[in-house]
């Protein structure tokens, strides 16, 4: 029988080894989940979900983390979860300059970025915007931005009908707050028969019911796609050319049905510094959620390297 979860905040303050918390940065209220103890010698690791998840999606990383002796927050970015829905603020240049707030407002002086999906993408911004607070940065199914969001034979069609659904707000919506819809969508961008995702879809349901919620992170994903065709998103690029002097880790599953092997072609032109891409067997677009064990143990052998 499916367990039926209740739409409220509940989804937000969920229990488990971490603790919950609501900061102000950049104007706005965020909230994240926080777990270990920050150190002076030792930078926060940030966690930034993507589209459509909430910061559940690393549960499995926050506790993996904590116990290795790192302070872990895993952030819910503008418009999601239990961060403040604000009116036209769903630019990635404000989204970017969220995660450099929240950085700060957790009272830490380096962080390591690891983010998935769109929230790779902010994680590759944050540390451009802001080089001498970002240590290193560590995405998952998100090749720099500069590339990704020049649409072109660089993704797939099944990318391409993502795309254009985005721009058909009232059917995307309703998709997205249909658990059955998102679901589908979930498994859809999973390594085939893989549940790791599709098994929070009740969670992620009800975080996209929360008032808004949906609708804003839609806007967000219309504003990052068409962000070539905006002036405000093509100075935002050029801010993003210099490459990063930061360690960089990326991870691509190799049954990604969203971005091929080729996406990445470019990627390492982007940095300057340490360099390490790693394609996942068996592991579709979430990674983090199909193949955490894997990822753990790719996020603690890059920050034994770069963040002690």
């Amino acid at each position: 029988m499916r367990r039926i979860v209740p739409v409220d905040n509940s989804c937000v303050t969920l229990p488990g080894p971490w603790q919950h918390r609501l900061v102000r940065a950049s104007g706005a209220q965020f909230h994240v989940a926080q777990a270990g103890t920050l150190k002076e010698d030792r930078p926060l690791i940030l966690l930034i979900h993507g589209f459509p998840e909430y910061w559940y999606a690393w549960r499995h990383q926050i506790p993996a983390l904590a116990e290795a002796g790192y302070a872990v927050a895993a952030m819910d970015v503008r418009g999601a979860g239990g961060s403040d829905r604000t009116r036209h603020t769903f630019d990635t240049p404000t989204l970017a300059n969220d995660v450099i707030g929240v950085i700060r407002a957790v009272g830490a002086s380096k962080a390591i970025l690891v983010g998935t999906g769109s929230g790779g993408a902010l994680a590759w911004s944050a540390a451009s915007l802001a080089p001498s607070l970002i240590a290193g940065v560590a995405t998952i199914s998100a090749p720099h931005p500069v590339d990704t969001f020049r649409l072109g034979l660089h993704v797939t069609f099944r990318t391409w009908r993502h795309y254009l659904s985005a721009f058909l707000p009232q059917l995307a919506e309703k998709s997205l707050t249909s658990r059955d819809k998102l679901k589908k969508l979930l498994a859809a961008v999973s390594a085939p028969g893989n549940r790791g995702a599709v098994e929070a879809v009740d969670y992620y349901s009800q975080a996209l019911q929360l008032p808004n919620a949906a609708k804003t992170q839609l806007q967000q994903l219309q504003w990052t796609w068409g962000m070539t065709r905006r002036p405000s998103g093509r100075k935002h690029l050029d801010k993003l050319s210099s490459p990063l002097n930061i360690p960089v880790l990326t991870v691509r599953g190799d049954l990604d049905p969203l971005l091929p092997t080729r996406a990445w072609a470019s990627t390492k032109k982007h940095v300057a510094a340490d360099y390490r891409h790693v394609v996942l067997p068996d592991t579709g677009y979430l990674a983090h959620e199909e193949n955490p064990d894997e990822i753990n143990r790719l996020l603690l052998e890059f920050l034994a390297e770069h963040a002690s």
